[in-house]
C-alpha cells in the first residue's frame, strides 16, 4: 500500500501514455483492417485484462468483493456499455460513453488520489490505465463508426443528468454512501469551495459542471466527426 502517489509525476504520466499508446495501436490497426469487428474483440480483451488486474490484487490480499463487479460507479457502468458497444456498435450507447463516460473517466485519470492498496504503485498505474482505456475505446468507436451526437441527445442528457443526480443523492442519503461525491466533497478538490456554502449550492454546482462538460463533449464530437468525414 502507498499513500504518497505523486499526481502528474513520472508514473502518473507513464500510465496515461501506455494506455494511450495501446488505444492508438488498436485504432491504427482497425483503420488498416478489413475486419474491424475482429480488432474490436482484441480491444475488448485488452480493456478487460487491464481492468481485471485490480481484482487479481484484491483476491491475493483477500479483499475481493463480488459486488465490485456490479458497482454503480459511473465508470463501471461506462465500462460495461463500452464493451457491449464494441461488440455491437450502437449510437445510443456511444452517446452515453462520449457525453458521460469520457468526462467521468478523465476526472479519475487527472485526480487518481494518493492512496492505493497493495501492491501500491503497480495498482495505481493499472487504475489510471484502465480509466484511460475507457476514453480510448470511445475514441475508437468515434473514428471507426463516426457516430454523430445530435442537439436532441444533448438536451436529453441535460434532463437525464438532473434526474440521475436526484436519484443518486437519495440513494447516498438512504445508504450513507457517497457515489459521485453528492453527500460531501472529497478533500483537496475545487468542490470543497462550494460545499462550504451548503448542500443546495454544492449540488447545483455539480450539475452546472456536468452540464458544461456534456456541452463541451457535444461540440467536440461535432468537430471531430466533421474532421474525419
Amino acid at each position: 500500500m502507498i499513500d504518497n502517489f505523486e499526481q502528474f509525476g513520472f508514473y502518473h504520466i507513464l500510465s496515461i501514455l501506455i494506455a494511450i499508446s495501446i488505444g492508438l495501436f488498436f485504432i491504427a490497426l482497425s483503420l488498416k483492417s478489413k475486419n474491424v469487428k475482429k480488432v474490436s474483440i482484441y480491444l475488448v480483451i485488452s480493456i478487460i485484462v487491464i481492468r481485471s488486474v485490480r481484482y487479481i490484487f484484491d483476491m491475493y490480499i483477500g479483499d475481493f468483493n463480488i459486488l465490485d463487479l456490479v458497482s454503480l460507479h459511473v465508470c463501471h457502468i461506462n465500462l460495461i456499455l463500452l464493451i457491449i458497444c464494441l461488440f455491437k456498435p450502437n449510437r445510443n450507447l456511444f452517446v452515453f460513453n462520449f457525453l458521460i463516460g469520457i468526462p467521468t473517466a478523465l476526472s479519475v485519470i487527472l485526480m487518481p488520489g494518493s492512496t492505493h492498496m497493495y501492491p501500491g504503485l503497480l495498482r495505481a498505474m493499472f487504475f489510471i490505465m484502465s480509466h484511460t482505456m475507457l476514453i480510448m475505446g470511445t475514441i475508437y468507436l468515434l473514428i471507426n463508426y463516426k457516430f454523430y451526437i445530435t442537439k436532441k441527445d444533448l438536451f436529453i442528457y441535460y434532463v437525464v443528468s438532473f434526474v440521475g443526480i436526484v436519484i443518486v443523492y437519495i440513494f447516498d442519503y438512504l445508504t450513507n454512501s457517497n457515489f459521485m461525491y453528492l453527500l460531501k466533497s472529497p478533500n483537496n478538490l475545487v468542490l470543497d469551495y462550494f460545499y462550504q456554502y451548503g448542500q443546495f449550492y454544492y449540488l447545483f454546482f455539480i450539475y452546472l459542471l456536468l452540464i458544461a462538460l456534456i456541452t463541451a463533449m457535444y461540440y467536440l464530437n461535432k468537430y471531430v466527426v466533421k474532421l474525419i468525414k
